[in-house]
């Protein structure tokens, strides 16, 4: 028994470890962080979200990197990171050689806890600058990232029928602007839009990244910025972008609401109830794309009582079993136990038969076999 008990522990931080080191390339939970001051706040509010966060960390005009090495490190314990090399507004104010400096100094002293770079942020905005200055830029920050093998990330601006120059116009500008290279290589491609710039336009999401999937066959499609200042609003916004239904292959989610720290900071704030809802419930749909490799996700929320809701996939068909054993390796439930189509699947499990305790849950399908950790408090 204690033999069992040994590689369970053993399978448990393999997981653990695995889940905090990479980003979850099914589905993403983002947020914004527009601001390093209330630092212990931030990083307590979002290690109490359900999901693990990606955070954008965005990175303020003309400040050196090392002012940031601090919260770099705080934050990433808790999430993953997406750096904002320079915010869309402050774009046309770097010129290229000032681009490069910037972006070759962040991400030398912080590349080993920035999961994911942003090369260019709202890139066919007209405020931007010149669009050649701007291609430019982003296509020489993205060799550069690209050179020290991290994962990078370009935000679009959607502005259907809001652009004051139709050359700025969000696919156009791809189809005519952006290279061959950069459109087969960005990692994640992402759209920011704000419902209050563009006359309260409700896009049809599902046309949107259909058509930027077929742009971008390579890359991780979803929402990279969204929200609104106006406090009557937000809420329902907050709903809307992080329940979409959207099933375009390679759609993780994102979202990244804006206004995170003003909103969501600290944790007692409404909102944060109000996204961390969002999250838990996940009404968004779970990308229908065949997954490449098997997991087995954490369960949300742990601890629970009495009901967690835990989450898996397998790339191909197969017999699969899910099981609940105790703290000292006795089987207490069983959840699956039959041939399975490929796939992603969520269960929700009610241990009210159960005692508070630690338990654990094993996912074997083939040759994968993972075990996690959860704890009942009644």
């Amino acid at each position: 028994m204690k033999k069992v008990i040994f590689y369970l522990i053993i399978a448990l931080l393999s997981a653990q470890l695995s889940y905090s080191s990479t980003v979850d390339t099914n589905r993403t939970w983002g947020v914004t962080i527009d601001g390093i001051n209330n630092l212990n706040n931030i990083v307590t509010s979002l290690s109490n979200l359900c999901k693990k966060p990606t955070t954008r960390i965005v990175f303020d005009e003309f400040v050196p990197a090392t002012d940031y090495q601090n919260a770099v490190n705080q934050i990433h314990n808790v999430s993953f990171i997406m750096g904002e090399i320079l915010d869309s507004y402050y774009m046309n104010q770097y010129n290229l050689t000032q681009y490069v400096a910037r972006t070759n100094e962040y991400v030398n002293l912080l590349g080993d806890k920035v999961d994911i770079w942003e090369v260019g942020n709202e890139v066919n905005g007209e405020w931007l600058g010149t669009i050649s200055d701007v291609v430019c830029k982003i296509d020489t920050a993205y060799k550069i990232i690209k050179s020290k093998s991290k994962k990078t990330e370009l935000t679009l601006y959607y502005n259907k029928n809001c652009y004051e120059n139709a050359q700025n116009e969000m696919f156009r500008w791809v189809n005519q602007r952006l290279s061959t290279s950069m459109r087969n290589g960005l990692d994640y491609v992402l759209i920011s839009y704000y419902e209050d710039d563009c006359n309260n336009l409700q896009p049809n999401w599902q046309q949107v990244f259909d058509s930027l999937h077929i742009l971008f066959p390579n890359s991780k499609i979803g929402i990279g910025e969204c929200g609104t200042s106006n406090s009557s609003q937000k809420a329902i916004y907050i709903n809307r972008y992080y329940r979409m239904n959207v099933n375009t292959p390679k759609f993780i989610g994102g979202y990244f609401w804006w206004y995170y720290k003003q909103d969501c900071v600290p944790y007692t704030n409404s909102l944060w109830t109000v996204l961390n809802s969002a999250m838990t419930t996940l009404t968004g749909t779970i990308n229908s794309e065949i997954p490449v490799e098997a997991y087995l996700s954490n369960n949300y929320p742990n601890p629970f009582n009495p009901s967690t809701k835990i989450e898996y996939a397998i790339p191909k068909n197969s017999f699969v079993t899910l099981k609940i054993y105790d703290n000292l390796g006795r089987e207490v439930s069983t959840l699956v136990n039959e041939q399975k189509s490929a796939g992603k699947y969520s269960i929700d499990y009610n241990a009210n038969n159960l005692t508070t305790g630690v338990y654990y849950y094993k996912l074997t399908s083939d040759n994968f076999s993972n075990v996690k950790k959860m704890i009942l408090v009644k």
